[in-house]
């Protein structure tokens, strides 16, 4: 129950600035990185011990692969004392669906039909600091800390990876 009071209260912050926070495209840091591994703890079952993050990129995108690297580092500059222990790992777009993961950080630019395709074939978790990612269902999670926490939901998208969160993560998010 402790590993997740921080979530909670991340949440709980979360919600109350829905209306007054922006949604902006910002990198994950590494406040992103231990917000999702905390939502991690939600996903119905749960991952355990070591796992893999695929941060994906398209390169046909100006910066997008900077951007991935650049989260690639927020995972490893991260004291990761959530219960999981998250091996981040950049990957483009094209190259995605030949690696294994339990979860995927998209970059600017790879919320396409392809990362949909394979988040449904591999039934993983996706979550992007790019809200339009998430809008079009390309992406279910929508994660930004800056300002303040922000979490969005996308249901549809959830559903169609067959990716099952708990009740109360549901609750806490705004459902899009």
């Amino acid at each position: 129950m402790r590993k997740t009071a921080g979530f909670v209260a991340a949440c709980g912050v979360c919600c109350s600035f829905f209306t007054a926070t922006p949604a902006c495209a910002e990198a994950f840091d590494s406040k992103d990185v231990t917000i999702l591994g905390e939502a991690l703890h939600f996903v119905v079952p749960p991952p355990k011990g070591e796992i893999s993050v695929a941060v994906v990129y398209n390169p046909a995108v100006t910066g997008s692969e900077q951007e991935a690297q650049q989260i690639s580092k927020a995972f490893s500059d991260t004291s990761q004392n959530i219960g999981v222990t998250m091996h981040a790992f950049a990957v483009r777009l094209d190259d995605l669906n030949h690696n294994a993961f339990v979860a995927v950080v998209s970059a600017n630019g790879a919320g396409t039909p392809i990362l949909r395709n394979v988040l449904t074939s591999h039934h993983a978790v996706c979550v992007t600091g790019h809200l339009d990612q998430v809008e079009n269902g390309s992406c279910q999670i929508y994660l930004t800390s800056q300002p303040t926490v922000d979490i969005r939901l996308n249901q549809d998208a959830t559903d169609a990876a067959d990716v099952h969160f708990a009740t109360a993560f549901r609750i806490m998010v705004r459902t899009l």
